[in-house]
């Protein structure tokens, strides 16, 4: 008898710690920057740039509509798909564009896909490409190549250090592989995202160096740059609005311009989880 009650007594106890446990996880909602656990959604992205350039002649402004959809393979594996359709407004000069007017059409449409192994809570990784289509309307909305975009991913959860949190490193290699218009700039450098997830109180949180805008130029020295090097100041913050909405905010400005890719970036985007 007294050892029946000792066992109901510890079965109460672990019980009882075990739901304030359950119910953090709970909260911890997966907020869509992870690559490594892809949720089906759909995204309204507004991003300005200022672009390296004749100042009056230096502004797009891109609307993308994003949809990204992940199909579960097995309980460790994903395969992730996503489809970006950009549309710019720039007055940047170029060939179709000589007198800097600020024109409306469509940019380059990017296809994505990628296998993600979760190898357990604690570290996951995602292995794919994207393929960039030369579809932009005009010059200065796109380079007018065919691009090729192999793309590694690795994510470690950092529950230890404050929950919720996690860190990431994403690499790509944009490689132009082949043009449309003889005169098309070529596309060769590396691309780097050091992330950093860090959840706020009230379903709010920061994400360091969410786009993989740290550049590194393996192609020829454009005109206007001293050097390979992009790196920004890259900073994202936004919030969980209930299950199923995300809003966020991302500011970005050069650090190190060697290799010129914007002045200034800031993309406001609000997603929908379906």
């Amino acid at each position: 008898m007294r050892g029946g009650f000792i066992r109901w007594c510890l079965i109460l106890a672990l019980t009882m710690s075990a739901a304030p446990l359950a119910a953090a996880e709970e909260e911890q909602l997966n907020n869509g920057q992870d690559m490594t656990r892809p949720v089906a959604r759909f995204d309204i992205r507004y991003e300005y740039m200022n672009n390296p350039g004749p100042r009056d002649h230096d502004d797009t402004h891109v609307v993308t509509l994003r949809v990204d959809k992940p199909f579960e393979l097995s309980p460790h594996w994903l395969l992730a798909t996503r489809i970006d359709l950009p549309f710019s407004f720039t007055n940047r000069i170029s060939r179709d564009n000589p007198a800097g007017d600020t024109h409306f059409g469509m940019s380059d449409v990017l296809v994505q896909a990628m296998i993600i192994n979760i190898v357990n809570k604690r570290f996951g990784w995602a292995l794919g490409a994207q393929v960039v289509f030369p579809t932009a309307s005009e010059d200065e909305m796109g380079p007018g190549q065919y691009r090729l975009v192999p793309t590694l991913g690795m994510r470690w959860t950092t529950d230890e250090i404050l929950p919720g949190s996690w860190i990431a490193l994403a690499t790509r290699w944009d490689k132009s592989v082949s043009g449309i218009r003889g005169n098309a700039t070529k596309v060769n450098e590396l691309q780097f995202a050091p992330m950093v997830n860090i959840p706020l109180p009230d379903q709010w949180f920061i994400n360091l160096f969410p786009s993989t805008d740290i550049r590194y130029n393996l192609g020829d020295r454009r005109e206007g740059d001293s050097g390979r090097w992009f790196v920004p100041a890259d900073v994202l913050i936004g919030k969980m609005l209930d299950r199923t909405t995300v809003a966020s905010v991302e500011v970005s400005t050069p650090i190190i311009d060697d290799y010129k890719v914007y002045d200034f970036k800031v993309e406001a985007r609000i997603g929908f989880f379906f």
